[in-house]
């Protein structure tokens, strides 16, 4: 049996058809990966509160790359002497705080709401919303410390996705 020679018009549709599963194929690939990243990313922020929350100072400080940056915002301005700049400032700042201020109570950082602002091969920028509770052992429940916004930034690193910028913009209510 000879084989049949396609012709120009069948050409084309095979030629299509087998473009077509050539971009399906990249664009499955590139939202598996987008996938992975997110949830890299969501278990990321998941830990930030875990480490805080345990005062595992060290731990917390590894979530940020070598250059991160913390900052606190309040009514769309700086909270004076709330930028913290480093791994190794925002290592020192956890283990000041955990030891100092928040020795004597319980704190909990309740995230929800993480969004997407954007997704990058390597960058990406997320919000989500944080209620911080706190409880000392005269407090029969936890109490609401404060709440806010954060706003991150991610960087793709060889040990996985790290905090390069987390902003804090925390909440006051303005009429």
């Amino acid at each position: 049996m000879v084989p049949r020679i396609p012709t120009p018009r069948l050409h084309f549709q095979l030629v299509s058809l087998l473009f077509g599963l050539s971009l399906t194929a990249n664009v499955h690939a590139h939202n598996d990966q987008a996938m992975a990243d997110r949830l890299a990313i969501t278990d990321t922020l998941t830990q930030y509160s875990y480490r805080w929350d345990t005062k595992d100072s060290s731990g917390f400080a590894e979530l940020f790359t070598a250059d991160g940056i913390m900052e606190r915002w309040l009514l769309g301005e700086l909270v004076e002497d709330s930028k913290v700049e480093s791994r190794q400032a925002i290592y020192e700042y956890a283990k000041r705080s955990h030891e100092g201020r928040l020795a004597d109570r319980q704190t909990r950082h309740h995230f929800s709401g993480i969004v997407f602002l954007e997704l990058n091969e390597d960058s990406a920028v997320t919000e989500n919303m944080a209620l911080i509770t706190h409880q000392t052992a005269n407090d029969n429940v936890a109490f609401i410390s404060s709440s806010g916004v954060y706003r991150i930034s991610w960087r793709k690193t060889p040990e996985g996705w790290r905090i390069s910028r987390r902003i804090l913009k925390t909440d006051k209510f303005q009429p």
